[in-house]
């Protein structure tokens, strides 16, 4: 999610779908042709609000022409109908696959109202279909815990549907000590633990043991000439 773009409903997931589609479409060709096949057979020409929202979408129907709807449906409306609409792409996506889907969401601290209405509705989602065949679906949201609090409308949202059953894991990160600093630079580096102490601890003192910061000065420093692969002992 992006602090800029909360005006837009369904921005990031919708995006993150869209990948998904070209990830699909470049994939098996028999399984494009099963969820093409059922995403026309069950959403007819609304499937074309889905391929506005996720062109990539087009890539798995084919060239197959849809009569798009410019109707003056309200903004409300508009948005239950989108929201109606990508439940069905889930449902059918989990129908034709034995796979699980999931679904990541980084900087959910900055997702807008209409987004967490439709994670409640996916969620929701039945985990057997009506041929009592298991759904698997997950979502993994990412959030800045200091900026978001217990009154947080997808707090709010991930609380309620707990009551109706469904699991929720709470994971907080916290940043990593010394020693784990090192492990994972000797890790990266390939070289012994005891060779990377010296650059770990460093690493330490500037990120405080924060993984992503971590991640971001070793790829600064190669960048740099700083830290390069060498082919002698």
């Amino acid at each position: 999610f992006d602090k800029l773009q909360q005006s837009q409903p369904f921005h990031a997931i919708s995006s993150a779908f869209d990948e998904y589609c070209a990830l699909l479409a470049a994939g098996d060709k028999s399984t494009v042709e099963i969820v093409s096949t059922a995403l026309q057979r069950d959403l007819g020409d609304e499937i074309s609000s889905l391929v506005t929202a996720m062109p990539n979408l087009g890539g798995i129907l084919g060239s197959r022409s849809y009569n798009y709807d410019d109707n003056s449906d309200v903004a409300v409306d508009a948005q239950k109908r989108l929201r109606y609409l990508f439940c069905q792409f889930v449902e059918i996506i989990l129908g034709c696959q034995e796979e699980p889907l999931i679904l990541f969401l980084d900087d959910c601290q900055w997702i807008d109202a209409a987004s967490v209405a439709l994670l409640n509705q996916i969620l929701m989602i039945p985990n057997k279909s009506a041929t009592n065949k298991q759904r698997r679906f997950f979502f993994f949201g990412c959030c800045r815990d200091d900026e978001i609090n217990e009154e947080h409308h997808l707090i709010l949202m991930l609380s309620s549907l707990e009551t109706f059953g469904t699991n929720t894991t709470n994971i907080t990160l916290t940043s990593m000590s010394k020693d784990t600093v090192n492990v994972m630079v000797s890790s990266t580096l390939s070289l012994l633990p005891r060779l990377t102490r010296p650059l770990a601890d460093i690493l330490y003192h500037k990120t405080k043991g924060s993984p992503f910061f971590i991640k971001q000065l070793m790829i600064e420093l190669y960048k740099r000439r700083l830290l390069y692969p060498s082919l002698t002992d």
